[in-house]
């Protein structure tokens, strides 16, 4: 990139020389104008040349990271949609179940699948003594509002 602003100081250095000896020689008049027109088009000739070469440059941004790079990048986002996924799931979930009255914390596992998309894998629910009496509407609960199966429901009494 050095190389390149060098080439255009220089490019420009030397066509404003040549511009001023031709508009110095040039007198007055209608020459005056024509000799300045050329002189603006090659001064601008000369800055814009050597940017008509930048296509061969490479611009891609991924040819310094390396692939392990890439791959820890989609690992973290991957962690972190997943958690916070499982944070939204379970505030809602947590959320309808006092709306039922029932008093609990639940926390969400989440994981990926077969085919790599995003799924609950595991509803951990830790309830006060009181609901102990409402666990099957609490699993209902889960079933309908995650569609985590029983045996990926695990309940805790606090």
């Amino acid at each position: 990139m050095t190389e390149l602003l060098q080439t255009i100081l220089l490019r420009v250095t030397i066509a404003g020389a040549v511009s001023a000896m031709a508009l110095k020689l040039a007198g007055g008049g209608a020459l005056k104008e024509v000799v300045r027109t050329a002189a603006g088009l090659l001064m601008l000739l000369a800055l814009l040349q050597p940017l008509a070469g930048l296509h061969v440059l490479s611009w891609n941004w991924q040819g310094s990271v390396s692939q392990s790079d890439i791959d820890e990048m989609q690992a973290r986002n991957m962690q972190t949609t997943m958690s916070t996924v499982a944070a939204s799931i379970a505030k809602a979930v947590q959320q309808r179940a006092e709306e039922a009255g029932i008093a609990c914390t639940v926390n969400v596992e989440m994981a990926k699948d077969a085919d790599g998309l995003l799924q609950v894998d595991k509803v951990t629910v830790y309830y006060d003594s009181t609901a102990a009496n409402r666990l099957s509407e609490l699993q209902s609960l889960l079933t309908k509002e995650c569609g985590v199966p029983a045996e990926r429901q695990e309940l805790i009494a606090r």
